[in-house]
């Protein structure tokens, strides 16, 4: 079985097994898996990438807007190109 590693600017964005990536030993592989699997808790704030020496760096999240789904007047609303009352 082939087992690799994706690498994107210095961190680890992908592991696994087929092709793609760069090939790696079964024990790396295992090493890296170990390292994700106890990977630190984010928070409201911070979450956390993989460098490549298989440390971890802090960064500040930055989450998308609130995408709740529209109300079923919004929906006719824009199904009726917001025609006036």
């Amino acid at each position: 079985m082939r087992y690799y590693k994706d690498i994107q600017n210095g961190f680890i964005v992908a592991i696994g097994t087929g092709g793609g990536g760069v090939e790696i030993t079964e024990t790396e592989y295992e090493s890296i898996l170990a390292v994700i699997r106890n990977k630190p808790a984010r928070t409201d704030t911070t979450d956390y990438h993989l460098l490549e020496n298989l440390t971890w760096e802090e960064y500040e999240r930055i989450d998308p807007p609130d995408e709740t789904e529209p109300s079923a007047e919004e929906v006719v609303d824009i199904l009726l190109g917001g025609a006036d009352d």
